[in-house]
């Protein structure tokens, strides 16, 4: 691990500064577009752009829209490790999350989460509208010059 890399499990009892966690939690709720990474079924990642929901979105849950006819699905249903990644490039900061995804039940949809959804995600007119649900396990967050990481799930 290098000079720049904390380990806070090690070094701190598993708990990041608040003021990290923070900026982190800033820059999730402020990313209008997440790099959302799968595996697919030959091994390799899949990487795509998804509009995350603002509702629930925190560094333990982020929800997302898209269609359950698309590649990121079929990989989740294979494999629901999952890495999500979102830039600020103003103040040169990043959030990179692994976790696990699933597809969020029809029981489970709330009348919110169709009403969160921007004019853009509206305007996808999908055939068959699925919410996902990104679940994290590791956190990694890098601001200016100083990378810090977490593990929030056992």
């Amino acid at each position: 691990m290098s000079k720049e890399e904390i380990d806070l499990n090690q070094e701190s009892g598993g708990q990041a500064p608040v003021d990290t966690i923070g900026q982190a939690e800033q820059l999730l709720k402020e990313a209008t577009v997440m790099q959302f990474s799968t595996i697919d079924k030959r091994g390799f990642p899949n990487i795509v752009a998804l509009t995350p929901l603002k509702l629930e979105r925190s560094l333990k849950q982020v929800l997302f829209y898209t269609d359950r006819d698309t590649t990121t699905v079929h990989n989740i249903v294979e494999s629901s490790k999952v890495s999500i990644y979102c830039f600020n490039e103003r103040y040169h900061c990043s959030v990179g999350l692994q976790g696990y995804a699933g597809l969020v039940s029809r029981s489970e949809i709330q009348k919110s989460y169709v009403n969160d959804l921007t004019k853009y995600q509206k305007s996808l007119n999908y055939k068959h509208p699925v919410f996902l649900r990104f679940t994290t396990i590791f956190v990694k967050v890098r601001y200016q010059d100083n990378v810090t990481f977490q593990k929030l799930l056992n």
